[in-house]
């Protein structure tokens, strides 16, 4: 809602991952309000999973740095692309296209995983239930859009069955790539 507060409803329809049931959501919202007052605050949210951050503390802080990098980056190349030779804006788009592809990348193996770690839920449970989807969303947030492609999705993903070993040096890849090329950007 516009109040800046989330309701249950809002909540479900915000955090309703195909795995917890909906009595178990309630569970959570309700463990997540310590005001007691049957909406969420940010306050209360934040509160919550800063408690539960562990290694994605640091992943969420490398990640608001890159974005203030990129940011900066556009900013500059706003300011002087127009004024730029032709080599000089080719190479701007070519860097342009390979953070885009570096991000995307990331997104991919970021999805895979995300989906391996709910199907084994599903499967550990063997109760699996589907996300609802509702039309409510969180301002900026596209969760309906989100739970709709991750349930058309094909169960024959190449990337499905992918370990979370081949994951996770597939991440350092891509990370250790586009700091280099960030690195570049930065020493020009």
């Amino acid at each position: 809602s516009d109040d800046g507060k989330l309701s249950f409803d809002e909540f479900k329809a915000y955090f309703a991952d195909g795995v917890l049931s909906g009595e178990e959501l309630h569970e959570l919202f309700h463990t997540i309000d310590t005001h007691s007052t049957g909406n969420l605050d940010m306050e209360e949210l934040s509160d919550y999973f800063s408690k539960h951050l562990g290694e994605y503390e640091n992943v969420l802080s490398v990640l608001e740095d890159l974005n203030i990098t990129v940011l900066k980056a556009m900013g500059k190349t706003k300011k002087d692309y127009q004024e730029a030779s032709n080599l000089e804006q080719f190479v701007t788009r070519f860097l342009l296209k390979e953070t885009l592809n570096q991000l995307q990348s990331l997104q991919s193996s970021l999805e895979c995983a995300m989906e391996t770690t709910e199907e084994q839920t599903r499967q550990e449970r063997k109760d699996p239930t589907k996300p609802e989807v509702l039309s409510i969303q969180w301002p900026g947030k596209r969760l309906a859009q989100r739970l709709q492609r991750n349930n058309s999705l094909s169960s024959n993903n190449p990337h499905s069955g992918t370990g979370w070993i081949e994951e996770n040096s597939q991440w350092v890849i891509q990370i250790n790539r586009l700091q280099k090329l960030i690195d570049r950007l930065e020493k020009k």
